[in-house]
């Protein structure tokens, strides 16, 4: 099942292991169940924890549903998402550079220290100030994918909060804890600037 804009109008087709989300696009595109709008994306949504992220044009979508926990309700949504272009193997010519400064880093549940983090060969580190002394790793975006927030599911120093979500099984975690890694900005620019930034450095893993 695909559903269209939301979680009440869906759409059911074959998903094969070969089919890439703009196989999908292209798809209903064709059959008018979507305009012609260049904006449409797929997005995967995991709704136990609240997350979103649009899916590349070149992803499997067959992978991406195979990394979900099972009997889980999540979902793949078609809708609208302005920053569309980035999705594109094209539009990564124009990506964001890899960012750096400071971010909030919940550390464990509800509590959060502003740490420095830069991203450096498609790995994420944080450090105590901008310095760089004693960085410590974050994640490897080989395994992790960026996300943003569908609803408000934890507390925050700012509202401007979105997480590093493993694409493996939680069970692989010893520490369940590191299964996602939630993030915050201190201003709405600075966080997509960020989401756009991580987005783009993960391409060299999934090319």
């Amino acid at each position: 099942q695909v559903f269209i804009e939301n979680l009440r109008q869906y759409r059911t087709l074959s998903i094969t292991a070969t089919r890439t989300a703009l196989d999908i696009l292209d798809y209903f595109r064709n059959n008018e169940t979507i305009s012609d709008s260049e904006s449409w994306t797929l997005f995967e949504v995991i709704n136990e924890y609240g997350l979103e992220r649009p899916i590349r044009d070149w992803e499997y979508v067959a992978t991406v549903i195979g990394n979900w926990e099972p009997n889980k309700q999540n979902a793949l949504v078609l809708k609208k998402y302005i920053n569309r272009n980035c999705l594109t193997l094209e539009g990564f010519k124009n990506a964001v550079p890899p960012m750096f400064g400071s971010l909030h880093l919940e550390v464990k549940k509800n509590k959060w220290q502003k740490r420095h983090f830069f991203i450096r060969d498609g790995t994420v580190y944080h450090c105590k100030d901008a310095k760089g002394n004693n960085e410590t790793l974050l994640c490897s975006l080989a395994s992790f994918d960026v996300y943003t927030f569908t609803k408000t599911v934890r507390k925050s120093p700012t509202k401007f909060i979105f997480a590093l979500k493993s694409q493996d099984k939680v069970a692989m975690f010893e520490n369940p804890d590191d299964y996602i890694r939630y993030l915050c900005a201190d201003h709405l620019d600075k966080m997509k600037d960020w989401v756009l930034s991580l987005r783009a450095a993960k391409v060299i893993f999934i090319k």
